[in-house]
């Protein structure tokens, strides 16, 4: 999004040791710590976060077979390029992911009907509270739709993953990098890329019977305008927050700087007079207009840095 004030303190790790040291600083220094990677899916408050802010920059990419190791500083594409040049498959619908593994672990990411928990063999990590690394299963890490336990067990930092892919056929391979650019095209036509947004804002919906309905009382229009970025379907039973900003007529919708995206309603895009706190109130504004219209309360997707 690039608004948002600065950290008091700032460090990149690039290993343990000085993810050690960093932490050991801050606890003599009295200071809160927060880790980040790249800063997709984050909201930082307009007067910064004042304590420590860890980018961790773990840079380690290797291949043994069909497992991948990969740390948590790695790009999301950098990864999905590595494994289908290595003729590895399942990890290539995370190209388009404007993030790092660690981010991306943190949050169970996912796009186009792939995510994360479903190829992760295992995950590195360091505690704070207890001062020791250690390795915890995919088992361990209690996964669900946009969650993980690292979104509330905030003390442990992600440093690396264990990717456990499939290999597959120079065929096969050319067959996926073609699927990869169709891929690519869609989502560049559809969702604000080169904007500055924080990605998608809101999780999907769970689409229940009732749910359904209660729909199907208002005038909405269940098949895509070419111009709309949601599409009613039932995608593991979800649909997308989008549909339902779009059916509120919110498409445009500006608070200050802040604007929902007039190509994808699920996206806010700011201008050069965009802040925060505009975009803290354009949220409040479209879940509240959701939730008259439709009875439904949207969940925030991203995350807040440095806010009460």
């Amino acid at each position: 999004m690039k608004v948002g004030g600065p950290a008091r303190f700032f460090a990149e790790i690039k290993t343990e040791t000085e993810l050690r040291e960093a932490i050991i600083w801050a606890q003599n220094s009295h200071v809160p710590i927060v880790a980040l990677g790249m800063g997709s899916n984050v909201l930082i408050a307009d007067k910064g976060f004042d304590g420590l802010v860890i980018r961790v920059r773990c840079s380690e990419l290797s291949q043994n077979g069909e497992r991948v190791y990969v740390g948590a500083g790695v790009s999301m594409a950098q990864v999905a390029a590595f494994s289908l040049q290595n003729n590895l498959s399942g990890f290539e619908w995370a190209t388009g992911i404007p993030g790092t593994i660690g981010g991306s672990v943190y949050g169970n990411a996912g796009c186009f009907g792939g995510e994360i928990q479903n190829i992760l063999e295992d995950v590195f990590v360091f505690d704070i509270n207890a001062s020791l690394s250690y390795t915890l299963s995919t088992h361990s890490c209690n996964f669900g739709y946009r969650e993980s336990m690292f979104k509330k067990q905030k003390h442990l930092v992600i440093l690396g993953v264990t990717l456990k892919l499939r290999h597959i056929s120079d065929e096969e391979k050319k067959e996926k990098q073609a699927w990869v650019q169709h891929m690519m095209r869609e989502r560049v036509a559809e969702q604000a890329i080169g904007e500055h947004t924080m990605g998608s804002t809101f999780k999907g919906i769970v689409l229940s019977h009732e749910l359904m309905a209660r729909i199907q009382t208002h005038d909405v229009r269940f098949q895509k305008p070419d111009n709309a970025c949601w599409i009613f379907e039932n995608r593991r039973g979800m649909i997308s927050a989008g549909f339902f900003i779009e059916q509120a007529g919110l498409k445009g919708k500006k608070i200050g700087g802040v604007s929902v995206s007039y190509k994808h309603a699920n996206f806010f895009t700011r201008d050069e007079t965009g802040t925060a706190e505009h975009a803290m109130i354009l949220i409040a504004f479209v879940k509240e207009y959701v939730h008259r219209k439709f009875g439904v309360m949207l969940e925030e997707e991203i995350q807040y840095i440095g806010f009460q």
